[in-house]
């Protein structure tokens, strides 16, 4: 004869007085002992299923203050990704390329010098054209120059090696450009002419995040090569040489001192 089984006892023992229902299966027990029995025979994780479908005759107050809750987690989740997502794309766009990380640790290496990038949509980082080249394990400049000529006239030469980055080889270049220039008047164009020799001009740079025992924020400085030039020193993107003759360095600082306070 078939035993009745009391639906006032646990579903598992069949001795006790129910305490816990889960929230799952809706499996009734009277233990923790009963619940992990009951899991492990079942294979139920015992966490309510959100999507469960339920008819709206059967809904009561509390199956709508899940789904309420169940919503708002769903809408803390979008949001987190989104934020992530953006985060990362952030992350992204600022991460240095390899190359720019290998120009970095070169002259972090060589002559302690430090190179900052900015972002990408700057203007300046999309004109930088310096370059590492891994055969010859080698950097390739850009280097702006600025001759002072009453105002400064602004020349830029790319991929230029390292050994050849001196300033006697900038100025022989920079005369071979001023003879195919048709864009320049004669009287700036003479006065260009002037820079041909390298002991009759002094080089100046912007002293970045450097104790400024010289001229203001900027630093007159002698050298070999580029590495010389910026030892110890900073510089953002690629390097900007304030270039004068020697007679009229004095202007040059006036109008160096008056570019700073305008800023």
């Amino acid at each position: 004869m078939e035993t009745l089984l009391d639906p006032k006892k646990c579903s598992m023992c069949y001795k006790n007085p129910i305490k816990y229902t889960c929230p799952r299966c809706s499996m009734r027990t009277c233990s923790l002992s009963c619940c992990l029995a009951h899991k492990k025979t079942l294979d139920c994780n015992g966490q309510r299923d959100k999507t469960l479908f339920k008819p709206l005759i059967k809904m009561n107050d509390l199956d709508l203050l899940s789904d309420y809750r169940f919503l708002e987690e769903i809408n803390r989740e979008v949001e987190t990704s989104k934020r992530n997502e953006l985060g990362n794309k952030t992350k992204s766009f600022n991460e240095l390329k390899h190359f720019q990380k290998l120009i970095q640790n070169k002259l972090r290496t060589n002559g302690s010098i430090q190179v900052l990038y900015l972002p990408r949509f700057s203007t300046k980082h999309k004109q930088n054209q310096m370059w590492f080249d891994k055969k010859s394990h080698d950097i390739f400049w850009h280097i702006e120059c600025r001759f002072f000529i009453d105002t400064f006239y602004a020349w830029t030469i790319t991929r230029l090696p390292t050994n050849e980055t001196t300033l006697s080889n900038l100025l022989i270049k920079f005369q071979n450009s001023l003879n195919e220039s048709l864009n320049i008047n004669e009287l700036s164009l003479s006065k260009l002419k002037q820079y041909s020799n390298e002991q009759e001009t002094c080089v100046y740079i912007e002293n970045f995040g450097q104790k400024r025992k010289q001229y203001g924020k900027y630093e007159k400085r002698s050298f070999n090569t580029i590495i010389d030039l910026f030892h110890e020193r900073t510089f953002i993107e690629y390097p900007v040489l304030f270039i004068s003759l020697i007679n009229d360095e004095n202007k040059m600082k006036d109008n160096l001192l008056n570019k700073k306070n305008s800023n």
